[in-house]
């Protein structure tokens, strides 16, 4: 019986929950030290309403929850199993596809007969873990899975969640990882205690002090959510102010993309921020960071680098995440970065264009102040697949395209802003010379005629209203 083990990993401490305020490392605990070898099952629906996008592979898809696991440093996908006969040996891939009919909304998903092949396909393999590829299973699902296979039974959201705590740098980032966790924890805990199921907690991912707990627990959770969210208002008006980002007029580009598009090296090649270290890794980015460059208009931009999209997460886990993603929902321009060297590239957009929708982005800013960039066109495989005006192919790694982008962003940022270039001719003596040069408004040196200096800037409404009144009275005495 592996479940000895099982108790140590993965589980979500609530021991934290009945009093005082919550410290945010101990919301939930780490994997254990243990190497995990796990089996991956991804269940194909065959038809009905509940099957996959027809932009989805079902062999990709099982290809990236491979990876999910495989992201994890105690954790590995069992790749192989060798079977031996008398006269030879044969090798096959471990994880595999397994097909259920409409939905997985089953309390074991498959029939009998494919269970019984999938117990044996465990054996096989040795696994000490089943990875069921689907958003998020139910807590019956987990209790009758774990009764079939003996082993711990993960989700996607049981691998991602783990993945977040494994690269969470900063407050802001473990903050919103443990807000996720509360609806979790709340619907397991409610199951456990209406008597319907008849597990122990650490089968559900829940650790047994549950049981522990005195007073009412949807007060609990609810106050506990309650000090999260507030710490985490401060956490990012902390991480803002460290930006650097000189006043409010500043543009702001949210770049997003699917998880491992190049979207941190992206933000390190436009701002040439030294501190951004980019990773090919599964969710190598999850705080949300800020990184200012200047446009050729003069423009000063805000270039925020989130966490990347995935498919098939449950809405909580994305809806946690709202302080990073509210950047993208107020952004004037968003860069949708596409890895067009990845097979999958058509059904990663349609996932992500899925999730700006959800969380709120509106169809004319998507159709109107979104640039859509095709990155990794250095790489073998990779598709042509800009279509609009609104489009660019570029490559991180060799630069190729960055002058194309640049200038559609420029273009886009300055549309975005309503901003618009205004000629300005001043005598050499005139106090608003240094004052455009202070303000960083002059982009190109002025023009020398006589005199005069010729300049032309770029301002938006509010900077030219801000103007008019700082010089007001030099246009008063003009008209005396």
């Amino acid at each position: 019986m592996i479940f000895g083990r099982f108790t140590q990993c993965s589980l979500i401490s609530i021991r934290c929950l009945s009093i005082g305020r919550p410290e945010v490392a101990t919301t939930s605990s780490k994997f254990a030290n243990e190497r995990w070898s796990v089996l991956v099952v991804h269940p194909k629906v065959r038809w009905g309403s509940g099957s996959a996008s027809v932009l989805k592979q079902a062999d990709r898809q099982l290809d990236e929850a491979v990876a999910l696991v495989n992201n994890l440093p105690n954790m590995i996908a069992v790749e192989y199993v060798t079977i031996f006969t008398l006269w030879l040996y044969i090798r096959f891939y471990s994880s595999l596809i397994m097909p259920v009919d409409y939905n997985t909304k089953r309390k074991s998903i498959w029939a009998t007969g494919n269970l019984e092949k999938l117990v044996a396909r465990r054996e096989e393999a040795r696994a000490t873990a089943l990875m069921v590829n689907v958003d998020v299973l139910s807590p019956t699902q987990q209790e009758e899975l774990f009764r079939i296979f003996e082993v711990p039974i993960f989700d996607r959201y049981n691998i991602v969640l783990s993945t977040f705590k494994e690269f969470a740098r900063t407050d802001e980032a473990r903050l919103q990882i443990a807000l996720a966790e509360i609806p979790y924890i709340k619907h397991r805990i409610h199951a456990l205690s209406s008597k319907r199921l008849h597990s122990r907690p650490e089968i559900l991912h829940i650790e047994q002090q549950y049981s522990e707990i005195e007073g009412d627990l949807n007060e609990i959770l609810r106050k506990r959510e309650q000090d999260l969210r507030r710490d985490l208002k401060e956490a990012t008006r902390k991480s803002a102010e460290q930006v650097g980002v000189k006043n409010s007029s500043d543009a702001v580009v949210a770049v997003v993309g699917y998880t491992n598009a190049g979207k941190t090296s992206l933000v390190k090649r436009l701002t040439g921020a030294v501190s951004l270290t980019p990773k090919d890794q599964l969710f190598a980015t999850l705080d949300t960071t800020r990184h200012v460059a200047k446009l050729p208009s003069g423009r000063s931009a805000v270039f925020t680098d989130t966490i990347g999209f995935l498919s098939d997460l449950p809405m909580h886990l994305i809806s946690a995440f709202e302080a990073t993603l509210a950047h993208v929902k107020s952004a004037d321009v968003i860069i949708h970065l596409r890895d067009v060297s990845n097979p999958d590239w058509k059904a990663q957009e349609e996932d992500v264009v899925a999730t700006l929708r959800s969380i709120g982005v509106a169809d004319n800013v998507l159709t109107e102040r979104m640039i859509t960039v095709d990155n990794k066109i250095d790489k073998e495989g990779a598709i042509n697949a800009s279509e609009s005006i609104n489009s660019v192919r570029i490559s991180c790694k060799t630069g190729d395209g960055m002058s194309e982008l640049v200038e559609l962003l420029n273009e886009k940022v300055t549309m975005a802003t309503r901003c618009k270039t205004i000629r300005l001719r001043l005598d050499v003596r005139s106090p608003v010379i240094n004052w455009l040069y202070h303000n960083e408004f002059v982009v190109v040196e002025p023009i020398v005629d006589g005199n005069n200096l010729i300049f032309d800037v770029v301002m938006n409404e509010s900077e030219v209203g801000r103007f008019r009144k700082t010089f007001a009275h030099l246009r008063k005495k003009s008209h005396e």
